[in-house]
């Protein structure tokens, strides 16, 4: 009996550490040397401009005008959208598009090398930013 609490034990530390360990692709980009973009170069790169990004095999222009607006399409159709942008104290950008019902999707900005890309508040890569194109909209 002894020697079965001891296995459960041991395998609920290696359970509990394994996940200890799982790095989030934001953390892996940070621990890589990525740099996270403050409020400002955030805001030179997107406010006043088309922005080309690619999600997975998506590609998608957004423009973020001076009013907090955003307009997005998806490069070869089937999907347009606009809604609100905000860029905030805490170095994040955030998105609601009339699908989101008033909820905003803060992301954290990093600059990997000589890539942009934008992560949600989990970690994840959502975006890569390819181009950033003064415009008066889409």
């Amino acid at each position: 009996m002894a020697q079965l609490k001891t296995l459960c034990m041991a395998t609920a530390f290696a359970l509990a550490g394994g996940t200890a360990f799982a790095e989030t692709d934001l953390e892996a980009a940070l621990n890589s040397g990525a740099e996270r973009l403050n409020a400002d170069q955030i805001a030179d790169l997107l406010i006043g401009n088309t922005v080309t990004a690619t999600s997975g095999e998506k590609r998608f222009r957004f423009f973020y005008d001076p009013n907090n607006v955003v307009s997005g399409e998806l490069t070869n159709g089937g999907w347009s959208g606009a809604g609100a942008f905000a860029i905030t104290d805490t170095d994040k950008v955030c998105v609601s598009m009339t699908a989101d019902n008033g909820r905003y999707r803060c992301m954290t900005v990093l600059r990997v090398g000589d890539s942009i890309q934008k992560f949600n508040a989990d970690g994840k890569r959502t975006f890569e930013l390819h181009s950033f194109v003064p415009s008066t909209g889409l």
